[in-house]
Order: structure tokens, then sequence, then C-alpha cells
């Protein structure tokens, strides 16, 4: 994805939010008159209802997601593609669907949903709120300058009025926003989860404070850098999993534990060690795929005359 397809929130902007079956979770066409793109949003259980309308009858890119788990694609007939997907039980996951298309009479063509199949990929893994669900990586197309000039402003605008339909998988917390992760109580979810709701504000970027954590006889330290929460290198990493985290944790441990950034602990059975610092999108979503459980406890201030690791 490149630097220059992100939204610019330094203008004004106009979008119009049409709702022609009334409702206010039911289907939405959100536009802006100054673009060609169009975005639709909806709950796939009506998607019957919209497809039948001739609301998804020309190209676009689209995303199926449930907050916690996205699958980005394309195709000629989205209304088509997303029953197949509806049908398919390892995509009961897909709550909503946003589609991605040209207003009327400038319909996207293939290259260019192709595109942004793969920009909006490139993202969302980058921004890290969800998990992607990929099958084989989506091609970054063959495109001339002329192409890229063009797509780069149409990503843009379709980013933006993405974020204005309600997804919130392509756009990291507002830098110095405050964190709102709330204290765990007697293991239920805080008011604001980010296991479940992963657009948790956060911590003014580049901060100086450390923080540490301890879950059991694990022990970790970290600091927020660049909108992300970066777990030091040293840091352990419990190797069960508690029977009541959830799929998008397990998820994520999965993932930890494929990238090739663990290591052994002499003597020691049930953790492993980071061999370098790995980032997360929030402080809770770290403490929860560290430890292995769905309620880790709190990082808390580290206190810099104490030595840098525990003995």
């Amino acid at each position: 994805m490149t630097s220059n397809t992100n939204p610019s929130i330094h203008h004004a902007s106009t979008a119009i939010v049409h709702r022609p079956f009334g409702g206010i979770g039911s289907y939405r066409r959100v536009s802006d008159p100054a673009t060609r793109t169009v975005v639709h949003a909806f709950p796939m259980a009506e998607l019957s209802r919209v497809a039948a309308a001739g609301l998804l009858c020309t190209a676009g890119a689209y995303v199926m997601t449930d907050g916690q788990v996205a699958y980005i694609g394309e195709s000629r007939r989205p209304s088509r593609r997303l029953a197949e997907h509806a049908a398919d039980p390892a995509k009961s996951f897909a709550r909503d669907a946003y589609v991605i298309g040209g207003c009327e009479g400038a319909a996207f063509d293939k290259l260019l949903t192709v595109d942004l199949q793969y920009r909006l990929t490139q993202l969302a893994a980058a921004v890290g709120a969800v998990s992607v669900w990929k099958g084989a990586n989506p091609p970054a197309p063959d495109t001339t300058d002329v192409e890229q000039a063009t797509h780069d402003r149409i990503a843009a605008d379709a980013l933006r009025l993405l974020h204005d339909a309600g997804c919130r998988l392509f756009h990291a917390a507002e830098p110095g926003a405050v964190s709102t992760e709330a204290p765990p109580s007697d293991g239920a979810a805080s008011p604001v989860d980010p296991v479940n709701s992963d657009a948790a504000a956060t911590v003014p970027d580049g901060g100086s404070q450390e923080f540490e954590l301890q879950y059991g006889g694990l022990w970790a330290r970290g600091r927020w850098d660049g909108g992300q929460f970066v777990v030091s290198a040293g840091s352990e990493v419990r190797s069960a999993t508690n029977e009541s985290v959830d799929e998008q944790t397990r998820l994520r441990r999965h993932d930890l534990f494929a990238a090739g950034v663990l290591s052994k602990i002499t003597g020691v059975g049930d953790r492993r060690r980071l061999a370098e610092p790995y980032p997360f999108p929030t402080q809770s979503i770290a403490a929860k795929v560290l430890a292995g459980a769905h309620s880790a406890g709190r990082w808390v201030p580290r206190d810099p005359s104490k030595a840098m690791w525990p003995t």
C-alpha cells in the first residue's frame, strides 16, 4: 500500500449517506459528489435484498468482517461472489459487508478492483486492527504511472468513505488520543475490549514511558512507538493457551509463534522468550497474546530504579 493512498484529514470533504430501505443499521450507500467512488455497506443478512435491488451489479472490491477477522476480495459481480461466500460455512464469521465500486456511469474496471484488493489487504495487515484471512496473497497489478496516479486518488477516496460507512479496519488510532483501555474485572471483558473492538485509541506516538506486565511467572516490558505498543526483546511468552481465550487472540498467538521470533528459555518449559521487539495494536492485545489468557492483567509503568529484567 503506497503511502499516498491514506485519506487526507487536512481538507474539508462531504459524504452523503443514503438509506433506501430506511433504518439505521441496514443498507447504506455512502458517496461523495466530488468523486466517482461509492461504498455500499450492509449486514450480510441483507445481501439477498441488496442484490435483488440491483445495487451490486458492477465490478468492485469488497470487505467482509465481524470486527475481528476480515476477508478482502474483488469481483466483476460482487453480489454473486458474496452469495458464494455466504454459503461457505468457513466464512460464517462475516457479519458486515462493504463493497467499493464506481458511481453510476463510471464503473470500475478489473485492473482497478484488483489493485484495490491488493492495497486494502496490505493496509489492513499493516494496521493490525483485525486478522486478515488470505488464501493466496492478492497480486500487485502491473500498472502504468498514469493508472497508478488515478488509482491512488480512488483508493484515498475509498478509504475515507469506508471510514464514514463505519468500517474501521484501515485506520489506526489518531496520534495523541488518550488510551481508553480499562482495567479487567473478575475475568470479564472491559467496557472497551480491544480484542472485540480493536479501534481503541492509543497513547501519543513516541512516548518514552516503559511498561511492564506480570502474569503468573511471566514477565514482559514494552513501550508505545509509532502508534503501536512494542513489546521488548527479552520479554516472555507463555506456551500454553487458556481455554477461555477467544479466536482472535488464538490467531494472533499463532502468528507470533510462526514468526520465528521466539527462543527457548534454558530450564523453563512453560514460556518462550522474544528474540526481537514485536508490535501490537494495543496494550490489552499484547497482554492477552503474551499470556495466552483472556484477562492477563494490566501493563503498569516500570520503575526505572529497578533492574531492567527481574532476577
